[in-house]
């Protein structure tokens, strides 16, 4: 079956290059005192070290009672005869040879509402833009990168993913609720 995933590789990157121009579904925002779940997309084939570093800001995003759900890329398909612990991954085979979301962490994304969705990292070879737009939130964050459909870009300035989301939750604090 890896064969199939080999060849439709250009469809599946047309497919999720396309996700920028889409349409989103949005559900009213709250305010940031209110919001309660919290969708974050990044790219976990580049630093193996950032599941663990986003592990730390989903501990302290618990303590503010915020319910986080991590989504990172491997790029990889899920490995075979391994005892799969966790939910924060998704796979290559998580998505049809389209690169439709039909499996797994990615389906589970796209079915839950967000009342804000985060994306770390971009790349025309990534599906964080298409689980993004698929997926109903209040909010849209993006840190690199155009706003596409995204409603904001704040851009890092740092490593730190603790002091990040210090600092967009201080610019979500901000933004008015729809009344």
């Amino acid at each position: 079956m890896d064969w199939l995933y080999t060849l439709s590789k250009p469809f599946r990157e047309r497919r999720w290059r396309n996700a920028r121009n889409l349409s989103v579904a949005n559900i009213p925002w709250y305010g940031w005192l209110k919001a309660k779940r919290i969708g974050v997309l990044f790219n976990a084939s580049i630093n193996r070290k950032d599941l663990q570093a986003l592990r730390d800001v989903v501990q302290s995003l618990k303590l503010q009672h915020k319910s986080v759900t991590l989504c990172g890329w491997t790029g990889q398909m899920r490995p075979k005869n391994v005892l799969y612990n966790g939910r924060q991954l998704i796979f290559i085979d998580d998505f049809s040879w389209k690169g439709v979301a039909e499996s797994g962490n990615a389906l589970e994304f796209i079915q839950t509402e967000f009342d804000i969705i985060v994306t770390l990292n971009r790349g025309e070879d990534l599906p964080l833009d298409e689980l993004a737009s698929k997926t109903a939130a209040g909010i849209r964050v993006v840190s690199e990168g155009e706003e596409d459909f995204y409603d904001f870009c704040m851009r890092p300035g740092t490593d730190d993913y603790r002091v990040y989301f210090s600092n967009l939750s201080e610019w979500l604090q901000k933004i008015n609720p729809n009344s």
